[in-house]
């Protein structure tokens, strides 16, 4: 092989083993082991000391208790609320509402910040420069001497204003535009969910409320019983085994009604807490009966208006709006971008050389002829990120229709339970009459008294269920149609 053909192969050789991009480390599919006694040594130096664990409860030591004051609790009167003072409180006190907020305010601040691209902005400099001195013959006194030149001095003041950038800066400021209404979306949104947790809040409290009288009321017969058969096992007439089972019931009694009052107190304290209050705060309704609005929306309505004013659906929207911007701002690494400017500089130190200083103004027009295919990369990474955009929407809107639907027939079921659950109650309370007169006249027996007080508790306890779920039903309901908690001036046009 000649010479020429030497270097040929060379050449082949080393471009077989060089493409311009260096080669990816290449996967690793088993544990490096190295990786793993690094992680154990670390975790054997994390404790230097044998740490003191304490099995015990830490509610035993009394040296804790020592260690704070605590200021004894004054008695107050229970403070009358009703709904409308959680959910105003609760709005106002709000943290996640004050933080969509700030959100919103950024998202203020990013559109000045892109509309400023589009402004003409000037600079200033001043410079110096040390070199290899140089001389210059200048007269001095009627003779021609050289003096040393060392170091330069140089001032400008220049400016510059895009005219047109291809269409990115207006892309950029649409898009932040955009953003901001999403941000502003989230204000509303942060509201609707802070009502939806008052409401909750509120008649949880109502519920418990009512439950912890049910279990009240309980004991009171259950207690009114157990004399009664006291008494007649005192007088020979019943059998001690009602006595024994009068008891026990009597037992579960309280302790249903021990469990059902502290749920009422963790229920007033969390009312206590979305409002801003102290937890032990004492609370009473204004009503302790539930309310029973009617509503003659159809599921169709509903779902018509979920897919209209839902605030992840107008959010879905606007990312669409969003993504095909950013298909324009890379579009633009096509077009001729366009810009017109000015410039003033002078050669001295200080201002005294101003007015002998040199001016220009110009326009330009420039364009990428070739990027490499970079714009071209950017452009299809935009339409991606349109078509995933166009599916989010697509997929929040399937599930957003699911949401209604579910809420909607809970709160059906919900209000067919109250109709039934209050013709049960009326019923139990009329067998546990009549099961009480038969144990006293003697010609009925204990266990039906038990089963009778038993079976009108657990009605009474269903038709506050149902009651709470109608009603918290609707405020679900409401939240999944996108109905605003407050009704800003946007919404009232």
């Amino acid at each position: 092989m000649n010479r020429t053909g030497k270097l040929f192969c060379a050449v082949l050789t080393m471009m077989s083993f060089y493409t311009g991009v260096e080669a990816a480390e290449p996967l690793q599919m088993v544990t490096d082991s190295h990786v793993v006694e690094d992680a154990i040594q670390a975790e054997m130096n994390r404790f230097v000391d044998e740490p003191m664990v304490y099995s015990d409860s830490g509610l035993l030591f009394n040296q804790y208790k020592d260690t704070v004051v605590v200021s004894p609790k004054k008695e107050t009167s229970a403070v009358v609320i009703g709904i409308d003072d959680v959910v105003k409180a609760a709005i106002y006190k709000s943290r996640d509402i004050k933080m969509s907020k700030l959100t919103l305010a950024q998202a203020e601040t990013a559109v000045g910040t892109a509309a400023a691209a589009k402004n003409p902005s000037v600079n200033y400099q001043w410079k110096y420069s040390k070199i290899k001195p140089t001389y210059k013959e200048m007269e001095v006194q009627g003779q021609r001497v050289k003096i040393p030149i060392n170091h330069l001095y140089n001032q400008g003041i220049n400016l510059t204003w895009p005219i047109w950038t291809g269409g990115a800066v207006e892309g950029a400021i649409d898009a932040a535009r955009y953003g901001r209404n999403i941000a502003s979306i989230g204000v509303y949104q942060a509201e609707a969910e802070a009502k939806l947790e008052a409401v909750k809040a509120y008649y949880k409290y109502m519920e418990a409320l009512n439950l912890s009288e049910v279990a009240a009321e309980a004991v009171k017969n259950l207690d009114k019983h157990m004399n009664n058969v006291q008494q007649q096992y005192n007088a020979g007439i019943v059998a001690k085994l009602d006595v024994l089972a009068s008891r026990v019931s009597l037992a579960n009694a309280k302790q249903k009604n021990i469990a059902a009052q502290n749920g009422r107190k963790l229920a007033e304290a969390n009312v206590n807490r979305l409002m801003g209050e102290a937890m032990d705060r004492n609370l009473s309704p204004a009503d302790k009966k539930f309310p029973e609005p009617e509503f003659h929306l159809t599921m169709e309505e509903a779902i018509a208006i979920g897919q209209k004013y839902r605030w992840e659906l107008i959010k879905a929207g606007y990312n669409i709006k969003i993504a095909k911007e950013k298909i324009r701002i890379a579009k633009s690494g096509y077009l001729p971008k366009v810009a017109v400017g000015g410039q003033y500089g002078w050669n001295t130190a200080g201002m005294n050389g101003f007015d002998e200083g040199n001016w220009a103004l110009y326009g330009a027009i420039s364009m990428e002829v070739f990027d490499g295919g970079s714009t071209s990369r950017k452009v299809k990474d935009a339409e991606i990120g349109l078509a995933e955009a166009q599916e989010m929407l697509l997929k929040a809107k399937d599930g957003i229709e699911l949401e209604i639907r579910q809420a909607y027939l809970n709160v059906i079921a919900a209000k067919e339970q109250i109709e039934t659950a209050a013709a049960t109650v009326e019923q139990a309370e009329e067998a546990y009459k009549i099961a009480v007169v038969r144990y006293t006249s003697g010609v009925g027996i204990n266990l039906d008294v038990l089963d009778a007080e038993l079976a009108l508790n657990q009605a009474k306890i269903n038709h506050i269920t149902a009651l709470y779920n109608y009603n918290i039903g609707l405020a679900i309901l409401e939240k999944a149609i996108g109905i605003p908690a407050v009704m800003h001036k946007e919404f009232q046009k």
